[in-house]
């Protein structure tokens, strides 16, 4: 037994899911049903407003006025499809139709039913048409949906389909606050590194074994050397460390510079000089005070403060 027609549009003026006023005349849609062409250009029956790679559960065969109501008679409707209407699961449908100046109409000059889809809970434009059903219940509510350029309308989403998304967008949230945080701990990190860099430069001018313009070379050197993977410098495990460990360790046995310009404090005794190491723990520790006051500092001018200020 072939479907029974399903009613999708009458003359009126209705207001479309974007909020446009559309006005259909019976010479509107009666040049619906003589522009119709099942063999080049025929209408699927969808669920929704899918994009072009979405299956047809059938087709239109042809249109018709029926009562002052324009009808679509469906063909080939897949079984599966038939019993899930049967069921109440799509009780509404929506016609999407090109307006005549639309590029991707197939017959320009007129309007052009470009597919049925079938919906779920959306409320129906066109009010009064009765529910939809593959037998012998009444037959078709629609629910216009019609965009003012080329007709194309948002996806009507089924609920399983919301609940992914749904649960998309927690997990995308979720993997975005992990990634801040572990970016955040990574510039913590690199920031404490640094420091101590700073501090290792400072207290090399402070036992008078670098010139105060070396600093910012040492400082930048240490930074990009690898501090994690060890290196072997010589035969056996003795003789292995990291490049950073490796450079620092060419300052160990260094001699005082002679002729610097600048050096240790005259009542400071190279011995007495902080461990760069505290420096750094210091210079980090005022650096991060200094931020959560409102008042954020480089580390160069935290370890300048706490080295000019070793009781701070």
């Amino acid at each position: 037994m072939a479907p029974p027609p399903i009613k999708i549009l009458r003359p009126g003026t209705f207001t479309d899911i974007h909020g446009t006023k559309v006005t259909f005349t019976q010479s509107d849609l009666d040049q619906v049903i003589a522009s119709y062409d099942r063999e080049s250009d025929p209408a699927p029956i969808v669920v929704g407003h899918p994009k072009i790679d979405a299956p047809a559960f059938g087709w239109i065969g042809s249109l018709a006025m029926e009562n002052g109501v324009l009808v679509a008679h469906p063909s080939e409707v897949a079984p599966a499809f038939a019993e899930a209407v049967e069921a109440g699961h799509y009780r509404k449908i929506s016609p999407q139709l090109y307006p005549p100046s639309s590029p991707n109409n197939p017959k320009p000059g007129s309007w052009y039913l470009q597919h049925v889809g079938f919906l779920g809970g959306a409320a129906p434009a066109i009010k009064g048409l009765g529910t939809v059903a593959f037998s012998d219940a009444p037959v078709g509510v629609v629910t216009l949906s019609i965009d003012e350029d080329s007709m194309t309308t948002e996806t009507t989403t089924p609920p399983d389909a919301v609940a992914f998304a749904e649960r998309e967008a927690a997990l995308a949230e979720r993997e975005n606050a992990i990634k801040a945080r572990e970016a955040d701990q990574a510039k913590r990190e690199q920031d404490a590194r640094h420091a101590e860099h700073v501090a290792f430069a400072e207290g090399l001018i402070a036992d008078v074994k670098l010139a105060p313009a070396g600093k910012d070379k040492v400082v930048g050197l240490l930074d990009l050397l690898d501090a994690s993977q060890p290196v072997a410098f010589g035969e056996g495990d003795a003789n292995s460390m990291t490049p950073l460990a490796a450079f620092k360790s060419l300052f160990d046995g260094a001699q005082p510079v002679v002729a610097l310009g600048e050096a240790a404090p005259a009542d400071k005794k190279p011995a007495d000089a902080p461990k760069p190491t505290d420096i750094a723990r210091r210079a980090q520790a005022y650096a991060e005070a200094q931020r959560k006051a409102g008042k954020p500092i480089t580390t160069q001018a935290a370890v300048r403060y706490v080295t000019a200020n070793p009781d701070a």
